[in-house]
């Protein structure tokens, strides 16, 4: 890996970490709000999405996770769909794997179990985060 792109990684990781932690902190000081937690989940994303704030398309976590990868592989985020046919056996293309990712990646790091169900209609990081809240309340 080259030295730039590890240094990109690690920073990266190191966002999404202070992210968990600070809405960790908030919850054990039994001051966190839902305000919060939608706050701190979208600055999360774009630390897991390697994105900066200016860079955010929207709030559509589909249309984060395009962007995305249109910076990782740098080309024009509408060509991402159109030239990312699923080549696994389940038909996911590299969006829907990106996503899936964070969902896995978010419960693990906040510690949470989030209902499938619901976080398959969840198309917004305020929709997944008001999911993470009542997750966190029952925490």
């Amino acid at each position: 890996m080259k030295p730039e792109a590890k240094k990109k990684l690690l920073e990266s990781k190191r966002m999404a970490a202070a992210e968990v932690a600070a809405i960790k902190d908030l919850q054990a000081a039994g001051t966190l709000t839902k305000d919060a937690v939608r706050h701190g989940f979208y600055k999360y994303v774009l630390a897991k999405y390697m994105l900066d704030e200016d860079e955010a398309v929207s709030t559509e976590i589909a249309a984060l996770a395009a962007q995305s990868l249109a910076k990782i592989v740098k080309i024009d985020k509408e060509l991402i769909g159109n030239a990312d046919k699923p080549a696994t056996c389940d038909g996911a293309s590299s969006v829907d794997m990106k996503q899936s990712l964070l969902i896995m990646a978010l419960q693990r790091e906040f510690e949470i179990k989030l209902d499938g169900l619901k976080v398959a209609f969840a198309d917004t990081t305020d929709e997944l985060a008001n999911l993470m809240w009542v997750a966190l309340q029952k925490a």
